[in-house]
């Protein structure tokens, strides 16, 4: 039977934003631009097609209504104007609320008109939530890059996180759709995606796929795979490298060599690390695959 992996916790995204949002740059969140709230019937609102999200988790649903029976709804709903239907709208934010109330059977809800750039606020909002899957996640950087004419560095900063967290976000999206629709359905974490990825055989890279799905791969299996494929690494020609970058790397290495020690001398599994820290690790881990294969990032 297969198996879906436990959820995440909040997003990196999400973390990150804590303080940030106030000194985002772009106009999408500026409280301008948004209006009083008025009560829409239910039956006047439509869910947006192109919106990132796109597995809504029925027990997440039902915990959702029960919260609107008992306490009520706490938010409004964000809406614009659905072009050519007059008094008709299209949800910018909130989806999950006007499913919870559709379940319950409720005629209206309170919503907000939102006039700014409501494409850039949709993708903001889900990238928000928690439960969003590493593959929703990835689609939701993607797309809010391409509607801003952002480049990966430019996203990073806008969004306060690092370049290389960016890059291998989106680098998942390289997997066939078919395998990421499954694997956002499965909640496959983002560093098992990566793994995959990374492999540059087309038919074990399908054999790590498979493996995924039925929940019986890990990174560290993935990483043995591709080891034992490619067998001991040969030397690299360093010679055209500064004699300065490679003082700097030695320097580097040692500290990384400390670094291992004291870690392993650790209590691993009472260690609560921040997202912020996980972060950091993370993109740490990002800089040395980039050295160990030789390549750059996009």
């Amino acid at each position: 039977m297969t198996r879906r992996f436990k959820a995440r916790g909040a997003s990196p995204f999400l973390t990150a934003q804590a303080g940030l949002m106030s000194k985002v740059e772009t106009p999408f969140l500026n409280a301008s631009r948004f209006n009083h709230t008025f009560e829409v019937p239910l039956d006047k609102v439509s869910a947006d097609p192109s919106q990132p999200r796109k597995i809504f988790d029925q027990q997440e649903l039902d915990q959702l209504a029960d919260s609107f029976r008992l306490h009520g709804q706490l938010q409004p709903i964000l809406l614009r104007p659905e072009p050519g239907k007059d008094g008709e709208w299209i949800i910018v934010a909130g989806e999950r609320r006007w499913r919870a109330a559709v379940q319950l059977g409720w005629p209206a809800l309170l919503a907000i008109e939102h006039t700014g750039d409501h494409e850039s606020a949709s993708l903001v909002e889900n990238l928000l939530r928690v439960d969003l899957s590493a593959v929703d996640e990835a689609r939701g950087f993607k797309k809010l890059m391409d509607h801003n004419n952002w480049s990966q560095s430019e996203m990073a900063r806008q969004l306060g996180l690092s370049q290389p967290r960016i890059n291998r976000s989106l680098r998942i999206l390289e997997l066939p759709d078919e395998f990421l629709e499954k694997a956002s359905e499965l909640r496959i974490p983002v560093n098992v995606l990566v793994s995959i990825v990374r492999e540059e055989d087309s038919s074990q890279q399908n054999l790590l796929m498979q493996q995924a799905m039925e929940g019986d791969l890990t990174v560290s299996a993935a990483n043995q795979t591709r080891k034992i494929k490619s067998g001991p690494a040969s030397p690299r020609a360093v010679g055209s490298v500064p004699s300065e970058w490679k003082k700097k790397l030695a320097s580097s290495i040692k500290a990384i060599k400390r670094f291992s020690q004291q870690c392993s001398e650790m209590p691993h599994r009472s260690i609560i690390l921040s997202q912020n820290d996980r972060d950091t690790l993370e993109a740490a881990r990002e800089t040395i695959d980039i050295l160990l294969s030789g390549t750059r990032p996009e």
